[in-house]
């Protein structure tokens, strides 16, 4: 039986064979295109006291908009990490020691709340201790147990970067270190072998996991950070990678960019004799106050930036050809650790054809302690949605949270077309009970007060919005080597995209999308009403100071709002520091 049954042809006159029909519809059309007319043409004092009403300045193009369509978000996902499934039910211990009951009677309790999918993860190190085979019964007791028991599906989390012993006896440069030179039982990003091994090692559990459970494993994460998420490891507060492999790369990256030594030593102010000694600055966190402008330092950046995105694109090429998704966790967007853990790569991630999707992860709270309202997340998911990928809002719940935050988290990460939300690190937190579940689907009739004080009855026959589009130079927000601890602003960044967060209201609906690149801004720029630029503290010379140039024209001849970073001085237009392209 087909699943669409054709509907049979009705005989007689069509509609455009009758003159009566025919007649009544241009009567009501020419009805609908005068009470549009009428609407169009404001006058000047209705004119203000609606835009007094939607708390807005100035404005072009007011849009009459239909009826408000019912948000339909239905993934949800909570995580079991390596350390719970090892310390809470023994897993890692073989069969007959695991607390197998136990594990699955959470996974269907989580089941019962409405989580559709279990993130789970396991260490290279662990899977494979040993220069021989992969542990893959371990595998497929920690997936059947989700796979047969639930509806759940499974996406696995490969920790690549906690490699097995093995591989640094057989390769001791293969150690990821830092900018004080000490080194980490994590893998460089860096080191061609032993990444190429890693890639094989990722195909191979890839494709045990899809060929075993089909259907069931549909994703997978190819991490190289020791927190799961699409960025560098920091550890003491210092940049990596300093490894051998790593600046050995780094100087075969600027040879090519610059091949005369001396051309290097009078762009970066230095008077290095060979090679061999050029390196990176040494950057710890936090000890540099304000926006470091150096050229040098941008140079070690944008290579983090270009090489850590090839590292990931190329993992999850390897995923994919498995036959399965791959996804990145990313951190926090909008921060002064923007540098640190060269989170600038995202803009690469989310654009790479190889990444499926995207998870962001969400914290309530800043490293020193200061609430991060959900308006803020609004804008991180907007800029992350603006790539055309499905993103997920993860929240990190490492202590027991209110119902009320966690749900109002979510219901802004959907509104705003998160494809779906879940938890992270929630055992032993938060119950799987009836609070939870109305916790993971919210509400999402619009109108309340967190969509710009909009009564649910206007928004439920449609309303008045205005398109605002907020562009934030992401390359800038790696001005800062890390928080501003002798500084009265600690996170600069942090603080001017939650005041933005916070006077950015809407009428029924956010009506925002955010934008970290000048292409991307002027591209939309037909289709907004406004804009709020934050003025860039750095260019790159070229093609990037022209579409600078050419964006900074265009909204001249459109409403908008210029903003700078708290706390410096000197970010006007003809100040912006141009940086000479490499």
């Amino acid at each position: 039986m087909p699943l669409l049954n054709t509907p049979k042809r009705r005989s007689g006159r069509g509609i455009c064979q009758s003159p009566i029909l025919l007649s009544g519809i241009f009567i009501v059309t020419l009805a609908v295109v005068l009470l549009v007319l009428s609407q169009t043409y404001l006058s000047p004092s209705r004119l203000s006291r609606l835009k007094a009403k939607l708390h807005i300045m100035d404005f072009n193009g007011i849009r009459k908009l239909g009826p408000q369509k019912q948000h339909v978000r239905s993934e949800r996902f909570a995580t079991l990490f390596h350390l719970e499934l090892a310390e809470r039910f023994n897993m890692t211990q073989g069969h007959a020691n695991a607390r197998l009951d136990e594990l699955v009677a959470t996974l269907l309790s989580m089941e019962s709340v409405g989580i559709t999918t279990v993130v789970f993860s396991s260490p290279w190190e662990f899977i494979q201790p040993t220069d021989g085979p992969i542990n893959f019964n371990y595998l497929d007791l920690l997936v059947s147990s989700a796979c047969q028991n639930t509806r759940l599906k499974v996406a696995f989390i490969f920790d690549l970067v906690r490699a097995p012993q093995w591989v640094f006896a057989r390769w001791p440069v293969a150690k990821a270190a830092d900018s004080h030179n000490r080194q980490y039982n994590l893998l460089s990003w860096f080191h061609p072998e032993a990444n190429q091994l890693a890639l094989e090692v990722l195909k191979s559990v890839v494709t045990h996991l899809t060929a075993s459970n089909t259907g069931c494993v549909t994703s997978v994460q190819p991490a190289f950070n020791n927190e799961y998420e699409a960025k560098y490891t920091q550890e003491h507060d210092c940049f990596q990678d300093y490894s051998v492999p790593a600046l050995t790369a780094y100087r075969q990256w600027l040879q090519v960019r610059l091949p005369q030594l001396v051309d290097l030593n009078e762009r970066w102010g230095t008077n290095v004799q060979y090679w061999d000694d050029v390196a990176p600055p040494v950057l710890e966190a936090g000890s540099v106050m304000g926006p470091d402008l150096k050229t040098r330092y941008w140079d070690f950046l944008k290579f983090r930036e270009l090489k850590g995105a090839e590292v990931l694109s190329r993992a999850c090429s390897v995923v994919q050809s498995a036959g399965v998704q791959c996804f990145h966790h990313v951190p926090e967007l909008f921060t002064v650790l923007v540098a640190v853990y060269g989170i600038t790569m995202f803009k690469h991630i989310a654009s790479d054809p190889h990444t499926d999707y995207i998870v962001l992860d969400a914290s309530f709270s800043t490293p020193y302690g200061s609430p991060v309202h959900p308006a803020k997340l609004r804008l991180s998911v907007a800029a992350a949605v603006g790539y055309g990928k499905p993103v997920h809002l993860g929240a990190a719940v490492q202590h027991s949270i209110e119902y009320d935050l966690l749900s109002s988290a979510f219901r802004t990460a959907l509104l705003t077309n998160a494809a779906g939300v879940g938890i992270t690190n929630w055992l032993p937190y938060i119950p799987m009970n009836a609070s939870l579940k109305e916790t993971l689907h919210p509400s999402l009739t619009l109108g309340g007060q967190e969509d710009g004080g909009g009564s649910t009855a206007a928004c439920s026959q449609g309303g008045v919005s205005v398109r605002v589009g907020l562009f934030i130079h992401f390359e800038s927000c790696a001005a800062w080597h890390g928080l501003q601890w002798s500084s009265y602003s600690k996170d600069p960044v942090h603080d001017l995209i939650e005041a933005v967060a916070q006077k950015l209201t809407f009428e029924c609906a956010p009506r925002v999308s955010v934008f970290l690149e000048f292409d991307r801004l002027m591209n939309a720029l037909p289709s907004l009403d406004r804009v709020m630029f934050v003025e860039p503290l750095v260019v790159w010379a070229g093609k990037e100071f022209k579409s600078y140039t050419e964006v900074k024209a265009a909204i001249e001849k459109m409403p908008h709002e210029v903003l700078l970073f708290p706390g410096v001085e000197g970010t006007a237009a003809a100040e912006v520091k141009v940086l000479p392209y490499l």
